[in-house]
């Protein structure tokens, strides 16, 4: 969803202003007024607006939030609560990959249209108001247009790129003017670099699936908030990360499991206690499995992490 730029982090990135109008052949800028009143959409399936989004158009005032940003894109997830959690992601002009992750939900569920979005490190939460979608493909909306109440901020998203600008870049165009929509073109695909599902590389969750992933491991709930906090310190909430410790050993994963006591095929590996191979602790649940274990064993002084904002961590508050 690069698209909650209200709150700087949320899309993460969007082309600027400037560059759009400097580069028309790849970022053609349109200036229009947005409409005063907006009118969002009756209907709108969760299921099938689930899952993972290219950004292809956005407000040049988005850029006072997000900064320079190319390759945006957006993955929303369902959680145990009814929530959905998100996660933007972009490239920065130096090329680094950057990431907010957070979660939405509904204030008014009589509005389907009308969603809010909490992004984690943002002092207040934002209005996510999708006001036209594509049509329903392998159970999939094609394409997304999301705006605020005022009308001042813009995000379209799609599915796939190419079928997007073949098939409903006229529909979407059109629509934004008639609306008075001003909106630039976000560079995509000539310089991006996706894994091998199409995805921009990094394995970052949002808090709420951090949550949940220790919940389904077993932590009570009293703990939960506590090991998200270590999660948080130990990894960001990566958990692809890794460390190498001065005296060989790895820490792998969303809770830094350390390759000499816990799993098994490091070259420092000698106790296993979580009987898992150190590869398997980058699948985030396996991994909170075996933080699981290690609580249970050694509590939270096990993780630096904790031990180094032990009252932040004792007093976290999450919102799941």
């Amino acid at each position: 969803m690069g698209l909650f730029t209200m709150f700087r982090a949320l899309c993460l990135g969007m082309l600027s202003f400037t560059e759009g109008a400097n580069e028309a052949h790849k970022r053609s800028l349109r200036t229009f007024q947005s409409s005063s009143a907006i009118t969002t959409v009756s209907e709108l399936d969760l299921d099938s607006y689930l899952g993972y989004w290219y950004q292809v158009y956005g407000a040049p005032t988005n850029v006072i939030f997000q900064g320079y940003g190319k390759c945006i894109t957006a993955e929303y997830g369902a959680l145990d609560n009814g929530y959905v959690s998100v996660l933007n992601s972009q490239l920065n002009a130096q090329y680094e990959l950057e990431q907010i992750s957070g979660y939405a939900y509904y204030k008014n569920t009589s509005e389907p249209g009308q969603l809010t979005v909490h992004l984690d490190g943002t002092p207040v939460d934002s209005p996510y108001w999708v006001v036209k979608l594509g049509e329903v493909k392998d159970g999939q909306y094609q394409y997304s247009i999301i705006t605020t109440p005022s009308g001042v901020s813009l995000w379209v998203l799609t599915r796939d790129i190419d079928v997007f600008y073949r098939d409903y870049d006229e529909e979407v165009t059109q629509y934004l003017e008639e609306n008075k929509y001003k909106y630039v073109q976000i560079e995509q695909e000539d310089t991006c670099v996706y894994d091998s599902q199409k995805e921009l590389q990094a394995n970052y969750k949002s808090e709420c699936q951090v949550a949940t992933y220790l919940k389904n491991a077993g932590f009570p709930q009293t703990s939960v908030p506590t090991m998200v906090c270590i999660s948080k310190y130990e990894s960001s909430f990566n958990c692809d990360a890794t460390n190498k410790n001065t005296d060989g050993s790895t820490d792998y994963g969303l809770t830094q499991i350390n390759s000499y006591y816990w799993c098994s095929g490091d070259a420092t590996s000698k106790y296993n206690e979580c009987h898992m191979s150190c590869s398997s602790l980058f699948d985030c649940q396996t991994n909170a499995n075996c933080a699981y274990i290690v609580w249970k064993q050694q509590g939270y002084n096990a993780w630096y992490g904790y031990k180094s904002h032990k009252t932040e961590c004792d007093n976290y508050k999450i919102s799941c």
